[in-house]
C-alpha cells in the first residue's frame, strides 16, 4: 500500500524538516513507521523529527514519553519530547490541549512540514461534531488531507484508512503502541461521540461512514467553487488598504458577512462566529459615520491569528492581536 500521494512525496522530499506528531498511540505509530521507511528509501531520513508532546495530564504520561523515546532510539529516529502545561480558559480540556500542541508546532521553522495521523474515523467524528455544534458548508467538508498551519504545510496521509485497518497493519508489522484508557472516558465530548453515538449510527445505517465521507468530498469541491465566486467579488470591494466599507454597504448582510470571513481567512486571521459577525454588522455598518469602532476576537484553539478590526478612512482594517 502506498501511503503518500505523488504530491505528498514531492512536498516531503523538498522540505527542510519533516515533523511527525508522535503520541505513541496506534495512529501516530503507523504514521511514523511509514514516514521513516519512505524517507529512508529516499535517503532523506536525516530530515525526520518525531515530536512527542507530553500533556502531563495522566499518571502514565511520563511512561508514554519513555515508550516513544525507546521506539525512536531503537530505529535511530531523532525525537524531541516537549512537556506542556494545559491551561483551561473555559473552552474545555480537549480544546486547551489542542492549543498547547499548536503552540509547539508553531515554534518550528516555516519551511518545516508537519505530518499528522488523522484517519477516516477522525474525519467522520469531526463532521458529526461540527453538525451538533452548528456549522456551514466549509465545516461539513471536514478536515483536509493537506492544509496550512500558519505558513507550514500539514499532511494527513492516513486519511483513507479506518482505525480498524490501522490496527491490522500494526499487527502485521508487529509494532507496539500505547493504548490510552482515557479514550474510554465518555465525559469528554469526542469520546462520547466516538464510543456511544457513532456505533449506534453505524448499527442503524451501515453505509453511513462511506456516505458521510463522500458528502464531505462533494462539499469540499462545492466550497472551492463557492469561494472562487466570493474571491471574484472580493477583488471589487477591497484593495491593499483593506475592505471598502461603502462597497460592502451595497451588499446584503449574508454576502457581506461571507466576504469578511473569506477576507480574514486569506490572511490567516480567525474568522468571526455568528454572534461576532452581528457585532461587526452593528458596529461598522449600522453605527454613525463618525464612529470609530474596535472589535477583537480569536479562536480558543489558537489555530488562527487573533484579529483587531478597526475603521480607517472608510476602510475596514484587520491587524493581528499582539498581547
Amino acid at each position: 500500500m502506498d501511503f503518500f500521494t505523488k504530491t505528498e512525496k514531492d512536498i516531503l522530499l523538498s522540505a527542510d524538516q519533516i515533523i511527525v506528531g508522535f503520541s505513541g498511540g496506534a495512529d501516530s505509530t503507523l504514521l511514523l513507521h511509514k514516514t521513516f521507511n519512505f524517507l529512508t528509501e529516499s535517503n532523506s531520513d536525516n530530515k525526520l523529527l518525531a515530536l512527542h508532546i507530553n500533556h502531563q495530564a495522566q499518571p502514565e504520561s511520563n511512561a508514554w514519553e519513555e515508550h516513544c523515546q525507546k521506539f525512536c532510539q531503537d530505529r535511530k529516529i531523532h525525537i524531541q519530547a516537549e512537556k506542556v502545561e494545559i491551561t483551561i480558559k473555559g473552552e474545555g480540556f480537549e480544546a486547551a490541549a489542542r492549543s498547547a500542541r499548536l503552540a509547539v508546532f508553531n515554534s518550528f521553522d516555516k519551511n518545516a512540514v508537519i505530518v499528522l495521523g488523522h484517519h477516516l474515523d477522525d474525519q467522520i467524528e469531526t463532521i458529526l461534531f461540527r453538525i451538533f455544534r452548528g456549522t456551514g458548508m466549509k465545516g461539513l467538508s471536514g478536515i483536509k488531507r493537506q492544509s496550512i498551519l500558519g505558513s507550514k504545510v500539514v499532511l494527513r496521509p492516513l486519511f483513507n484508512l479506518t482505525k480498524k485497518e490501522i490496527i491490522e497493519l500494526l499487527d502485521q508489522e508487529r509494532l507496539n503502541y500505547i493504548t490510552d484508557e482515557s479514550n474510554q472516558d465518555n465525559s469528554f465530548s469526542r469520546n462520547y461521540l466516538r464510543n456511544t453515538v457513532i456505533p449506534k449510527i453505524y448499527e442503524k445505517w451501515p453505509g453511513a461512514k462511506k456516505n458521510i465521507s463522500r458528502m464531505a468530498n462533494i462539499l469540499r469541491k462545492q466550497n472551492i467553487l463557492y469561494e472562487s465566486y466570493l474571491e471574484a467579488v472580493l477583488e471589487k470591494v477591497s484593495d491593499e488598504d483593506g475592505l471598502k466599507l461603502d462597497e460592502l454597504k451595497n451588499l446584503d448582510y449574508f454576502e457581506r458577512a461571507e466576504l469578511i470571513r473569506i477576507w480574514l481567512d486569506k490572511q490567516s486571521f480567525s474568522t468571526p462566529n455568528e454572534s461576532q459577525m452581528k457585532e461587526i454588522e452593528k458596529s461598522f455598518f449600522q453605527s454613525r459615520q463618525e464612529s470609530n469602532p474596535v472589535i477583537k476576537f480569536q479562536r480558543e484553539d489558537a489555530q488562527r491569528l487573533g484579529v483587531i478590526l478597526t475603521k480607517t478612512n472608510n476602510y475596514l482594517i484587520a491587524e493581528e492581536i499582539n498581547e
